[in-house]
């Protein structure tokens, strides 16, 4: 039998992003569901509280569903200085294992760098749930890096925090496009050996990168990616300025991988 999980996004419409015009809420939503999407391909039967609903209604519906995990989803402020990383809580030991493999894959991707587990006992989602609660916070919205690339990133971070529960559940990580069937059958096309596969990488130059309209530092900037920013590349080139340059899956251009690191 598949593993239960209940997502519950944050419902703190009040609190304002740094960049965006946005707030926790409908990030934490469009979160919620990148998650969902992922951890349904991976096998799970997941269930999402509804927008803006009180913590009371979704502990109960995590209870109702049977939850074995109960996740809250937010993103954290502090004094819109510090881009703090991924936080992680739980209630006690039982939880850590839980944390330690979400916070593995998320806070390899989050921008922060003081990511941490710890334990809460003062906190409603993680005391009422009969399930395990694994609470999440993904990044600091109140600094630009932070804020943007929370905004930026919505599908990593779902797929970030799937790798996580996977590795905990010892179930095998599907990528979007993966069958998660063998039996496709015999009309199926199968994969070509030498076809490239998209990977994942992070902004590892204190200043960013510039995204340029082609493989090389003689095309035309056409925007830029701050550090800690990750982003999935979707096809590599040689070019001018650059041992390699890699395609940005969004197809808004190139970026020089030289100043990146591989996830």
């Amino acid at each position: 039998m598949s593993k239960k999980i209940y997502l519950s996004p944050s419902n703190q419409n009040s609190n304002k992003y740094a960049t965006g015009n946005t707030t926790e809420m409908a990030q934490c939503d469009k979160i919620a569901k990148a998650t969902e999407t992922a951890l349904k391909r991976c096998g799970f039967s997941v269930k999402v509280g509804k927008s803006g609903d009180t913590m009371q209604n979704r502990c109960k519906e995590s209870d109702n569903f049977g939850a074995d995990i109960h996740m809250p989803i937010h993103t954290n402020a502090y004094n819109g200085k510090v881009t703090g990383g991924t936080r992680v809580f739980c209630l006690n030991s039982n939880g850590r294992k839980a944390a330690d493999a979400v916070l593995k894959t998320l806070g390899a991707i989050s921008p922060g760098t003081a990511d941490s587990v710890s334990y809460q006992t003062g906190l409603y989602e993680i005391n009422v749930p009969k399930a395990l609660t694994i609470y999440v916070e993904c990044e600091f919205h109140d600094t630009k890096t932070g804020s943007d690339w929370i905004r930026n990133n919505t599908a990593n971070i779902g797929e970030a925090i799937c790798k996580g529960l996977c590795s905990y559940f010892g179930v095998t990580y599907k990528k979007a496009g993966e069958s998660s069937s063998n039996n496709s059958g015999s009309a199926a096309k199968k994969p070509s050996a030498a076809a490239f596969k998209s990977y994942i990488v992070k902004i590892t130059a204190e200043d960013g990168v510039n995204i340029r309209k082609g493989a090389g530092t003689n095309y035309a900037i056409t925007g830029a990616i701050p550090k800690g920013g990750a982003y999935t590349i979707v096809e590599e080139k040689s070019g001018t300025g650059a041992k390699k340059w890699g395609k940005l899956k969004s197809g808004a251009g190139w970026i020089a991988l030289d100043y990146t690191a591989k996830i």
